[in-house]
């Protein structure tokens, strides 16, 4: 780079004040990742401090996240930021009508969008960062700001056990807003409805996937988090604050809006459940998309074990089951799914055959 050239400004820099990272050290020791405590002390959030030579817990350990500020703990920020592996042309602005179809949509919602964006700047003003992710993005790159958002699903560095304890909540009800119950999944999906809705969420949030321990981890960067997804053309995603969208697999955007779009899978990890679960979701968006060009899907199922479904747990198929209901409606749960999965190759016929049998005992 020239000499008089200045390098381009780091949207994600981290401040004296940012919250700890993966790769920060804290009191001398390493950060190697997060987990969360479903069942914490009273008085704590839940998220789990992990540090050099624990990969070998087989649960959570007790140490909680030190706050940023905390003058009684020594934090050196040596982590880099979650972008700091993309390639200029994987993080770019984001498109003419992105940031006014997402605002559409949540200004749609009503109280529900208020709550969605008191999150959002909350988050911000702790300075993590927060991406929209999934189907709403795809949906929005390929139809335009007018484009039907259903699903709003988040990613982002901050913990769940950190937006358990955001003092929105005690603000709304001051202001007298509806209240919200706020969930975590085992899989570490945070969620909030409302109390006279549970089952409607308003918004979902999955902190940045780390992988590589024996329970859920985060705080992986976006090219790490990426490989835990499934289609390419649902691993966009689009930071509000920053009005950046980010492309870590280099080819969601051109798969998202090509015509007709491109099913190709970028879920990069080896474990049986997981490569079933992506199986489900290419025989979900098989059905809903029909026209969309499937060659890479079957090139990628053509790699799969041919024992994959004899390898998957015994405690894994009721998450199956329940991805079965919940990808395949009623009516192409028998020769349509058996049918389609035959068109992804031998392994996913194996897998629908299964469940169909299940469903028949």
């Amino acid at each position: 780079m020239s000499a008089n050239v200045s390098p381009r400004p780091d949207p994600y820099a981290r401040s004296p004040r940012s919250p700890v990272a993966l790769g920060d050290r804290v009191d001398g020791d390493t950060v190697i990742g997060f987990a969360f405590d479903p069942a914490p002390e009273a008085g704590e959030p839940g998220d789990r401090l992990l540090v050099c030579g624990e990969h070998s817990l087989v649960g959570p350990p007790s140490r909680t996240v030190p706050e940023s500020t905390d003058p009684a703990v020594a934090v050196e920020r040596t982590g880099p930021t979650p972008v700091h592996d993309l390639t200029g042309a994987e993080l770019r602005p984001s498109p003419a009508g992105l940031r006014s179809g997402y605002e559409r949509a949540v200004h749609g919602m009503g109280e529900g969008g208020v709550l969605v964006g008191g999150v959002l700047d909350e988050l911000a003003r702790r300075e993590h960062a927060t991406w929209l992710v999934g189907g709403a993005v795809r949906d929005l790159l390929a139809g335009g700001p007018e484009a039907v958002v259903r699903d709003l699903d988040f990613t982002g560095t901050a913990g769940p056990g950190e937006l358990n304890g955001l003092p929105l909540w005690r603000r709304r009800r001051r202001e007298g807003l509806g209240d919200y119950d706020c969930r975590v999944s085992p899989r570490l999906v945070w969620s909030a409805s409302p109390q006279e809705f549970p089952q409607r969420r308003v918004m979902e949030y999955r902190p940045l996937n780390l992988g590589g321990f024996a329970f859920p981890t985060y705080g992986g960067g976006l090219s790490v988090d990426v490989r835990t997804r499934d289609l390419t053309f649902n691993c966009l995603y689009y930071d509000l604050h920053h009005d950046l969208l980010a492309d870590p697999t280099g080819t969601g955007w051109v798969h998202a809006r090509a015509v007709p779009p491109i099913m190709a899978v970028a879920y990069g990890q080896g474990d049986p459940m997981g490569l079933a679960r992506v199986i489900l979701r290419c025989l979900k968006f098989r059905l809903r998309m029909p026209d969309a060009e499937f060659d890479q899907a079957v090139r990628w199922a053509d790699e799969l074990p041919d024992d994959l479904v004899a390898r998957i747990p015994d405690e894994g198929w009721p998450l199956l089951d329940t991805d079965w209901r919940a990808y395949v409606p009623p009516a192409h749960r028998g020769p349509r799914a058996a049918e389609l999965a035959g068109q992804l190759g031998p392994v996913a016929k194996d897998l629908v055959t299964a469940l169909l049998k299940r469903t028949t005992v």
